[in-house]
């Protein structure tokens, strides 16, 4: 009978492995721009975590054992997303990601304008009720991460008035940029003025992009959530050096607002930046201890110029049938980033006794960076002994110089000078020899 058990534990011992083997499986990680790499993939198996990275490429191979899994990518700057494969039967899957973007602002009390630190923020989003939250650290500062998408915030404070914002109800735009929605003046539920939050500043488009020496202008909106009604200073508290900064109600230059009580009005701040790069001005409407501020930025640029620059050598002597190497030294003299940079050589610029191979080329060139472009310059062996001119010029997408030369000597070497000699002597020896011998006759 044992003989009958040899060929059962035989076909035992070929299935085990095959059921015991593992699939590998590919998983392909990308947002919208393309691959993520760096990013760690997750599955759980019999309660343990199998983990990779992605490459460059975006992707990963996991060895499993058959069965269906939930592969979780994720990576900083991103919200984790996951998606489902059988394992033996799936060769890939693809795991798609959304970035994130910071939200953030600052609180602070509505009566003395004193940041307020632990305060919860919830970002909700008003298409798909998806929430997200943070809290402030110690300057009232809060940044809650969120992908693309329209948005809503609830700012919630021990001893303080729960406080909405939706942006005038129009929410908070996210796309493809971290926003910042300004100061949050948040109410003591201990205030006894009747003031539920006291007054506020507001701006749809607090920060803007505007060349140097050209004025700016921001509408800022101010309400008076109190029980009375109240006039408000307007002063700035913070600005760059040598900035002239003014309030404004259409042409006339204004120092107070009036706003009725649960009111608001709109008035415009004006300013002309006299240096480049980002700058912030902060300004405040104050009656008292009732007061509120807001930071607004102003991103200054000058309009970019190109312009390129290129040294030629000097002028070179050549023999006949020889190769040279001639460096052209191309600069970049603009602000602005030069791309396709190489050197023009027309057909009409090269002479005939040259040959130049004119294929050098550079993808950019950034402002301030020189390229050492090399020809290779050949001189036919047929040319003639004489002085020759190349024209060529820098170019880019953007921008092209004027012409320039070279001036090309071209000489015959002793060798060919002998060799010359030669035919011509054993030219003149061979009709010698024919008139010697034929010319008797």
């Amino acid at each position: 009978m044992k003989f009958l058990y040899l060929p059962a534990m035989c076909l035992l011992l070929l299935l085990v492995p095959v059921a015991l083997a593992d699939s590998p499986i590919s998983i392909y990680v990308t947002d919208n721009h393309g691959p993520v790499g760096g990013a760690s993939v997750a599955a759980i198996v019999n309660g343990a975590g199998i983990t990779g990275t992605t490459g460059p490429d975006g992707r990963v191979t996991l060895n499993l054992p058959a069965g269906n899994y939930s592969f979780t990518a994720s990576k900083d700057g991103y919200a984790k997303s996951s998606n489902y494969a059988r394992v033996g039967i799936d060769d890939n899957v693809t795991i798609n990601l959304n970035h994130l973007y910071g939200v953030s602002g600052t609180v602070v009390d509505a009566s003395t304008g004193l940041a307020v630190r632990d305060a919860s923020v919830t970002v909700t989003d008003k298409v798909t009720q998806q929430y997200y939250t943070g809290s402030t650290d110690m300057n009232g500062v809060f940044t809650v991460q969120v992908p693309n998408g329209y948005y809503s915030l609830l700012v919630r404070a021990a001893n303080y008035h729960p406080t909405p914002r939706d942006n005038n109800g129009a929410s908070y735009q996210v796309l493809d940029n971290s926003l910042y929605v300004g100061y949050i003046p948040i109410a003591g539920l201990s205030n006894d003025t009747g003031n539920l939050e006291g007054v506020s500043l507001s701006c749809d488009f607090p920060g803007k992009t505007v060349k140097s020496n050209q004025t700016v202008s921001y509408d800022v909106k101010i309400s008076n959530n109190g029980a009375v009604d109240k006039t408000y200073s307007l002063v700035v508290k913070e600005a760059p050096t040598n900035w002239i900064v003014g309030f404004y109600s259409g042409d006339d230059q204004i120092s107070r607002v009036f706003v009725a009580s649960r009111g608001s009005q709109t008035f415009q701040v004006k300013t002309t930046p006299l240096d480049t790069g980002s700058s912030v001005i902060m300004i405040m409407a104050a009656n008292g201890a009732d007061n509120s501020s807001i930071q607004l930025f102003v991103d200054t640029s000058k309009d970019k110029d190109y312009k390129l620059e290129f040294t030629v050598p000097d002028n070179r002597t050549m023999d006949a049938g020889t190769n040279a190497n001639v460096d052209v030294l191309v600069k970049n003299n603009g602000t602005g980033k030069l791309t396709n940079v190489g050197l023009d050589i027309g057909t009409n610029d090269i002479p005939d006794s040259l040959t130049v191979d004119t294929s050098n080329k550079i993808d950019e060139l950034d402002p301030g960076d020189t390229h050492r472009f090399t020809l290779k310059v050949y001189a036919k062996a047929d040319a003639s002994q004489e002085t020759d001119r190349l024209y060529l010029r820098a170019v880019s997408t953007e921008t092209k110089t004027e012409k320039k030369s070279i001036d090309f000597t071209i000489t015959k070497s002793n060798t060919w000078i002998g060799v010359g000699i030669a035919i011509a002597l054993i030219a003149i020896l061979a009709f010698g020899f024919i008139v010697w011998k034929y010319g008797r006759r």
